[in-house]
Order: structure tokens, then C-alpha cells, then sequence
């Protein structure tokens, strides 16, 4: 997100959250009137090298009650005014993987209240139904010391700092310097937030057990490899190109004396890796779905299915690697929450019941619920993929099987819109009668890069409509050749050499209607999402050797043909 995104993500953040969760009265509602005070709780760690240990500011507005309240923390690194920083250059004469440095990937491996009072005024509502409600400035933003690490150990140790002390542990202090104890805290929290607000909760949930009941993150990254990498691929999340961890780190680090954090910047520069595009510790670090089993917290995910920013992948692969109390929430819309009632009634219900332990059933309540783009609740079920769903494998049609590329200069839409030398189009027959497709796709293909060592992959799945409408992108995925072994080790690849290469898209939920057809198109360069070099790549692709495999409703048979 550039400065401009980041600000108004944000300020909908706090909005949406303020507006969507009016909560039910727990079984004793506070009186009127609110404590309001600032606190800087002790972080154990100085991620800034100062000498002394890093603060994490907190405004809270509480009841004025003798009553012993819940917590609501929404954090966020936005409350400051984001810094303009410089973006790599995404057109490249060659893509960096293919001519790294020797032994680089080896060394990536070992290697004031300006937003709060406005959110405080959104959530007062909650106060008066008897919850504390805490804005958290994250590490290095805004009012807040030590440096931001873009989601990992140091933010994420900042977050459980937050957590333990409204469990009366740990220390804070006050504006004066005189220590502040949580003596008013119920001793448990829920954490909420959209995009990377929504991200530092689950922070806080993978440190295990504590204080800390429920999350609802919302569009939330649960793995930055995926926000800023693709199956060994440098991608951009929503058009952003040239974002990375570094970019981030230096937009949200709006405390004072910025500068005293520059080697902690120029540490996520060097060992972020945009040659390779490997996962490695640096990622591992940040992945989340990884750490699932830790979390002890109940979980309540939201997810926009047509989000190009934190994309589908993000909340799903959380959700499915939960063990514990779980709810998933999927929204036909983009980068932000769900706009339905039903939506706002749940979130409600659930942070009551985990909270204030009220008996209200939403624990017994189906655990996926659809939602479309008009904010209609569609579907309640189980499970997602939806029951039913199997895998339906769909050999790629004959045809041409030689493209160069040039993505460079054409959009994927404009690629697909008419004949180009630039793509492969495969398509199905018409289908009889609607079929949806509820889960992950992947292709499986015999590719040779024929004059390149590197090249970038990229397959979309199209819904094409009848003679005269406009191809429609159901979703897209890509892949880098050399890591297709694996994500976390590149391999070289030979030019004219045929490889066997399966990669995922993004999971989506999508009804292809009666008359239409399936379609993948396969190129090389995504100007959306991938790095950009020059044209002239030319892949091949065997078409008898390769398929693509669709998880529909009903599976092959549903599909009439």
C-alpha cells in the first residue's frame, strides 16, 4: 500500500470496526462515564539499541466503575503520518534470480493522538456496555519507541507486552514516568483490526497462552512470504510494486527520532531478498499459518475473495490450520471487511461469548458463512470448500503451445481480451448448466524455457462469456521455474529443458454460469503483480503433458462435458 492506501486503510480500519461490532450487553452493563488515560507499557526487548527498553503506547477509555472490565485492543502502525519512501524499480533488464551472486541465498537464510482520539470516539459505544477500549500504538509508530521489524519477533513480542499487562503483568508507566498497573482489567482481551491492524493480533495469539481470548482479523496477513513473494517469485500485494518488508518498516516508523532506528532498516534491506525470492528464516519468522498450533486464543477470520491486496490465500490457509474454536467469514469484495448486518451480529456475539463468557450460541453456529458482493448473506456451512467439493482434472486442450513474452508492456486483461502471440489460451466447452468452483486451483504443466535460465510463470483462470463479452479474471496464481521443488530452494534451469511444474492460484469461490467456458491462460509476466523484464522470453508448453485441476461442486461429472 503506498501513503496515500495505508492512511485511508486506516482510517475504514477504525471505522468499519467502530461501525460493524456494536456489542450486545454483557450481563452487567457499566455505568455512564469514562476514564480516559495514556500508558506506555515496557516491552522486553530495545530494538532500538538505546539502552533502554522500548514503550508500546496505549490510550484507553474505560467505565468509571469499581467493576473489572474486558478489553478490546485494536492495534495499529498508522496512527502517525506515514513517511514517503523511495520503491524499487520493478522493470528489469533480467530478473534478478537468473544471474544471482554467489552464495546470496546462503547468506539470506543464515543471515501524538491525532488517529486515537478519532478511534476512541468511534468505539465509545463499547464503553458503555462495559468493555475497556485500547488503541495500541505498534513498535516504532507514532508515540510508541524501538523500531518496527514489519511482523516480526520484535512487534510481535511488543504485542504480548500489551497482553500481559492487562493480565497484571509486566510494568507501565505514565506520561510522568509513574508506574501504571491494569488493577481495572478483567483480565481478558480481544484483539481486532483490518489489514495490518487485523495482523498484530495473530501476532499476539502465536505467543501461546495468555489473557488473550479471541482475535478477529480481518484482511490480515498471516504469512508475509505470501504478501510479498509468490512460490519464489518477487510479486507485488494489489499493484503496490516495489513494496517490500523494508518499504513497510520505513513508512510505519513515525515515532520520534526516526533516525535512530536506521540499522535496524537497513538490516530488513539486506536479508529480505528480492534475488532469489526464497522463503527462508526471514519468512519463517513471519509466517503465521506456520505457527497455528500455538495459538490458544478462539479466532474469528473475515476475508475479501476478490482482495488483490492481503490476498484470498491469507486468511484461508489460517482458518484451515486452526485447531481450536474457529469461525470464517468470506465476503465477495476486496481489501477491508464484510458489509452485512449478519457479519457486524456475529462479531457481536462472539467477542461477548469469549469474553464475558454470555451463552449466546455462536460457538455452536455454522463455522463458514458466504457473503456476497451486495453484503447478502448466501451461504452458512460447515466447512470451505464447501461439502461436495472434489477435484476435477481438465487436460489442457491441443493447440499452440509456443508464446513470448511480453508482459512487460501488456496487461494480463489486455492478453487475454484477443489473439496475441504473447499467451496461451486454453478453453473447454460451453458449459450446459452453472458450476461452481469452491477452493484452490492449480495447473500442472511440461514448460521449457527456451532461451532464459529464469523466467516468471503466471496462470489465470478466465470465465468466458458468450460471443462479445468481455473475458472475466476469476483468479490468478504464479511461480518462479527454479523453486519448483520447492519454495524454499531455487535450482537451475535449463534452457529448451521440459520441466514438470505444479503450481496453486489464489482459492476462490465463483459460479461459471450455464454458456459460458472454463478458461487458463498461461504467460509469463503478470505487469500487476510480477517483476518486469524485457520482453522476449519464449516458453513452450506441452499440452498433452499438462492439465488443469479445479475443485468443483460435484467434481468432473458436474461439469456436462
Amino acid at each position: 500500500m503506498t501513503s496515500m492506501r495505508r492512511k485511508l486503510a486506516t482510517v475504514i480500519s477504525l471505522a468499519l470496526i467502530g461501525a460493524l461490532v456494536p456489542l450486545a450487553a454483557p450481563a452487567s452493563a457499566a455505568p455512564p462515564g469514562d476514564i480516559v488515560e495514556d500508558v506506555w507499557v515496557e516491552v522486553p526487548l530495545d530494538s532500538d539499541g538505546d539502552g533502554v527498553r522500548d514503550r508500546v503506547h496505549l490510550n484507553i477509555t474505560r467505565p468509571a466503575s469499581d467493576q473489572k472490565v474486558g478489553s478490546i485492543v485494536l492495534p495499529t502502525p498508522y496512527a502517525g503520518p506515514g513517511v514517503d519512501v523511495p520503491y524499487p524499480s520493478v522493470d528489469v533488464d533480467r530478473l534478478p534470480q537468473e544471474t544471482p551472486a554467489a552464495g546470496l541465498a546462503d547468506v539470506m537464510r543464515g543471515a501524538a493522538k491525532r488517529g486515537q482520539g478519532k478511534a476512541v470516539a468511534a468505539f465509545r459505544h463499547y464503553t458503555n456496555r462495559g468493555y475497556a477500549i485500547i488503541t495500541a500504538d505498534s513498535l516504532g509508530t507514532n508515540l510508541s519507541t524501538g523500531c518496527p521489524d514489519t511482523g516480526g519477533k520484535d512487534e510481535t513480542a511488543a504485542m504480548r507486552a500489551v497482553v500481559d499487562w492487562l493480565d497484571r503483568k509486566g510494568r507501565a508507566y505514565d506520561a510522568a514516568g509513574k508506574p501504571v498497573t491494569a488493577t481495572w482489567s478483567l483480565r481478558r482481551v480481544a484483539m481486532s483490526g483490518v489489514s495490518y491492524n487485523g495482523t498484530l493480533p495473530i501476532m499476539a495469539a502465536i505467543t501461546g497462552k495468555s489473557a488473550l481470548k479471541t482475535i478477529i482479523p480481518m484482511s490480515a496477513v498471516t504469512s508475509w512470504y505470501d504478501y510479498y513473494r509468490a512460490n519464489g517469485l518477487v510479486v507485488a500485494p494489489g499493484g503496490w510494486q516495489g513494496e517490500d518488508l523494508d518499504v513497510m518498516s520505513k513508512y510505519i516508523l513515525t515515532r520520534e527520532n526516526p533516525e535512530v532506528c536506521a540499522a535496524a532498516m537497513d538490516r530488513l534491506t539486506r536479508i529480505q531478498d528480492r534475488v532469489t525470492g526464497d522463503y527462508s528464516r526471514v519468512w519463517a519468522e513471519r509466517d503465521y499459518t506456520a505457527q497455528a498450533g500455538k495459538i490458544q486464543a478462539s479466532v474469528f477470520v473475515a476475508q475479501g475473495l476478490a482482495d488483490w491486496n492481503v490476498k484470498p490465500k491469507q486468511g484461508i490457509q489460517l482458518w484451515s490450520a486452526l485447531r481450536g474454536d474457529r469461525k470464517l467469514w468470506l465476503y465477495d469484495g476486496g481489501h477491508g471487511s464484510p458489509q452485512s448486518q449478519e457479519f457486524s451480529d456475529a462479531v457481536d456475539r462472539w467477542i461477548d461469548h469469549y469474553i464475558y463468557g454470555t451463552d449466546n450460541g455462536v460457538n455452536r453456529e455454522p463455522r463458514v458463512t458466504l457473503e456476497d458482493a451486495d453484503g447478502t448473506v448466501t451461504e452458512r456451512t460447515t466447512s470451505w470448500p464447501v461439502p461436495g467439493t472434489r477435484t476435477a482434472s481438465l487436460p489442457l486442450t491441443a493447440g499452440p503451445a509456443t508464446f513470448t513474452d511480453n508482459g512487460r508492456t501488456q496487461t494480463v486483461e489486455q492478453l487475454i481480451a484477443a489473439e496475441s502471440p504473447h499467451r496461451l489460451v486454453y478453453r473447454w466447452p460451453t458449459l450446459p448448466r452453472d458450476v461452481r468452483l469452491s477452493g484452490t486451483p492449480y495447473v500442472d504443466l511440461k514448460v521449457s524455457i527456451d532461451n532464459r535460465t529464469a523466467a516468471n510463470l503466471t496462470a489465470v483462470l478466465v470465465d468466458y462469456g458468450p460471443s462479445g463479452a468481455d473475458p472475466v479474471i476469476v483468479t490468478r496464481g504464479w511461480i518462479d521455474p527454479q523453486n519448483r521443488a520447492s519454495k524454499s530452494h531455487s535450482l537451475p534451469v535449463v534452457p529448451g529443458k521440459k520441466y514438470k511444474i505444479r503450481w496453486d492460484m489464489q482459492p476462490e469461490d465463483y459460479v461459471f454460469k450455464a454458456g459460458h467456458q472454463i478458461g487458463v491462460a498461461l504467460l509469463s509476466t503478470d505487469y500487476d503483480y510480477t517483476l518486469r523484464p524485457l520482453p522476449g522470453t519464449q516458453i513452450t508448453i506441452d499440452p498433452t503433458a499438462s492439465r488443469l485441476d479445479l475443485p468443483i461442486v460435484g467434481g468432473r461429472q458436474a461439469l456436462g462435458f
